[in-house]
């Protein structure tokens, strides 16, 4: 139990036009790193860019891939990143047209050249991607298990399935219904939502926790039971990401609190709440 550890990066894609919402004023590339090594994080991630990469080791921060893939581009998606060794890389795989079949043989085709080149992929669950619902993605990990043996490695964003499930408080019961498959991630996306929502804010911009944001807390904190549950006497890390919108991209609404005070308030209140997950198991086992 105590060789399972929870890792927290940051997506530059938060820092996008920040502070003010538009390139007049944006913190440079150096400045935004900084900022997320100031504020506790372990890792940051961006797609295959060697400068970001190498600037993101000076300031003491693992590098963490992420791509868009299909049919025609995955070869080279996966080979972009093999100079710039990230810790994993997380994929967005196809669009909603993409059956489970094909995504399976894609996904597999992609991960015999990672693990020729000492790669490590996960497979986002997201909208308007070949896992855009849970039946989709729980079928691509069926199909992928039969012909490897081994569960599939999913990057869970259940933000998206919450939305298009339109589901109502509290989310466990429906979104965590596959607990070995949450077992076997090693990295997931921390962001607030609802049923309609696929964010809302965690604080009520007085740097509280926001009231229509604690039903996702405890949600959290479930989906970090089940995970440690499934990892008994296993080691590894999670990497979490508490990932919202940048500023300019309609995740983010200019009603909403600050985006990256959020994004650091739920990096310190989901250390939080794994801890006490952790403490909680150790005295069950006691």
């Amino acid at each position: 139990m105590d060789s399972l550890t929870l890792k927290h990066f940051a997506s530059l894609w938060t820092l996008v036009h920040y502070p003010n919402g538009n390139e007049k004023g944006e913190w440079s590339i150096d400045q935004k790193l900084a900022a997320i090594k100031a504020a506790g994080f372990d890792g940051f991630q961006s797609s295959a860019d060697p400068d970001l990469a190498e600037l993101g080791l000076n300031h003491g921060l693992q590098f963490l891939g992420a791509c868009d893939a299909n049919s025609e581009n995955h070869e080279q998606r996966i080979r972009d990143f093999v100079p710039l060794r990230p810790a994993r890389i997380n994929i967005q795989l196809g669009d909603h047209a993409m059956s489970p079949a094909e995504a399976a043989r894609i996904w597999i085709a992609m991960n015999q050249i990672a693990d020729d080149h000492g790669l490590v992929l996960d497979l986002e669950t997201h909208r308007g991607t070949c896992t855009e619902t849970p039946e989709k993605t729980w079928e691509i990990a069926e199909i992928v298990e039969q012909k490897t043996s081994a569960p599939i490695r999913l990057t869970f964003d259940f933000s998206h399935f919450a939305v298009v499930k339109h589901l109502l408080p509290p989310y466990a019961g429906r979104l965590l219904e596959k607990p070995v498959l949450l077992g076997a991630c090693r990295q997931i996306h921390l962001r607030p939502f609802n049923g309609h929502h696929c964010e809302i804010p965690a604080t009520n911009g007085k740097g509280e926790v926001a009231d229509w944001a604690i039903p996702w807390f405890d949600f959290v904190a479930a989906a970090f039971a089940i995970f440690l549950r499934q990892n008994v006497n296993k080691s590894g890390t999670l990497w979490a990401c508490p990932e919202f919108g940048a500023m300019p991209s309609g995740y983010w609404l200019p009603s909403f609190p600050d985006p990256w005070k959020d994004a650091i308030f739920v990096r310190q209140e989901t250390e939080n709440l794994w801890r006490q997950q952790l403490s909680a198991r150790k005295s069950l086992t006691q």
